[in-house]
């Protein structure tokens, strides 16, 4: 009796009752076999409890050191370094689901080069089918699936595994396991990753919000700044340089560029690999009206027009509206860990906008 396979059915037809029900509903089904078990074949279960036991401690300390970290990166970080332990893999990637309904992979372990997955966003079968089942998806042969798109830097991908990420039954992301021969996850492989992954995605939640407290913390602090500097007369080139300043900090990004809006496109503040374009005109894309990402093979042309190196780089774009007037555009180069959530760079764009258009109005007069 596959009594793992027997637990999942009994939990998924308890799914209507409250957590703490079902769960002393699931714990008396556990003792109940276990104790069937133990008539049957006292000798073998004893290793076989012993072996329960020593995983059960394990997982306790795995969950244990999930909870402390605080931080979202140290949390993420932690996540896939603790899942290690309890499900042997050759790579793993973490994706939070964002307000567009993509997964966007925000970090990445065991590929030969991470960086190629990290910022990568996807929408598929696979994304669908977590959406409509909170449970583990395992994926033999990756080669025999067609719901399967390979991403790259996951070329060596075989056997593949996704885990939902729920919080209080809203999914938030997928955990992604990943061996590089055909070797199928196991449903008890599975329920272990389940586990980590019901207390990961609670750990993530709790450090989204404290990391949104803190960037909210600090949008105020750079929108009073640049209030500040406006209120004082400043001028709108160093209007423009605080404007850029604030929203890098904000999105945790290396570097990016302001750019006006009209024909000219001037690139009004500059800062890291964009810093020698200050005051050129910049291609048609960097001043659009609508917020978007780029790929990495998207920019490289860009850079290319405004003689800096972008190969590798994504860029977010986010437009800069007052009074449904189109002033500038922020390109930002996506970070390679995750930066701030679209609404909060939409709330600093919106207020950043207003600004600036105050400081080129007040120079106008």
């Amino acid at each position: 009796m596959n009594t793992d396979r027997l637990l999942r059915e009994v939990e998924r037809r308890l799914a209507g009752l409250p957590e703490k029900a079902r769960a002393e509903a699931l714990d008396a089904i556990r003792e109940e076999i276990g104790r069937e078990r133990r008539r049957i074949d006292p000798g073998d279960t004893v290793e076989m409890e012993r072996e329960r036991r020593q995983m059960a401690e394990t997982l306790r300390d795995v969950l244990e050191a999930i909870s402390r970290q605080s931080r979202l990166e140290d949390t993420i970080d932690e996540v896939m370094k603790q899942l290690a332990r309890v499900v042997v893999f050759d790579s793993c990637s973490v994706a939070l689901l964002g307000a567009d309904g993509r997964f966007r992979i925000i970090a990445a372990r065991g590929f030969a080069d991470s960086a190629k997955i990290v910022g990568l966003t996807f929408r598929n079968q696979l994304r669908e089918a977590t959406a409509e089942s909170p449970w583990p998806i395992a994926i033999p042969d990756v080669n025999e699936d067609a719901r399967f798109e390979r991403l790259p830097g996951g070329e060596r991908v075989r056997s593949w595994a996704g885990i939902p990420l729920l919080v209080e039954g809203q999914l938030i992301g997928l955990l992604g396991l990943d061996r590089h021969r055909v070797e199928p996850f196991q449903d008890e492989e599975l329920h272990r990753a389940k586990t980590v992954a019901f207390s990961a995605a609670g750990a993530i939640h709790k450090a989204q919000l404290l990391e949104n407290v803190r960037r909210y913390a600090t949008l105020m602090e750079r929108v009073v700044e640049v209030n500040q500097a406006v209120f004082a007369g400043k001028g709108r080139a160093e209007v423009a340089r605080l404007i850029l300043e604030g929203a890098v900090k904000l999105g945790a990004s290396p570097g990016g560029a302001l750019v006006l809006a009209g024909k000219d496109r001037k690139v009004a503040a500059a800062s890291g690999p964009f810093a020698s374009v200050l005051g050129k005109k910049a291609p048609a894309d960097l001043a659009a009206r609508e917020g978007r990402r780029m790929a990495a093979k998207d920019t490289a042309g860009i850079g290319t027009a405004l003689g800096v190196k972008l190969r590798g780089h994504r860029l977010h774009l986010i437009p800069l509206t007052s009074d449904d007037s189109h002033v500038a555009t922020l390109a930002l180069i996506e970070p390679g860990k995750a930066g701030a959530d679209d609404t909060l760079m939409q709330a600093y764009a919106s207020r950043a906008a207003a600004a600036y258009a105050h400081a080129v109005h007040d120079s106008g007069r």
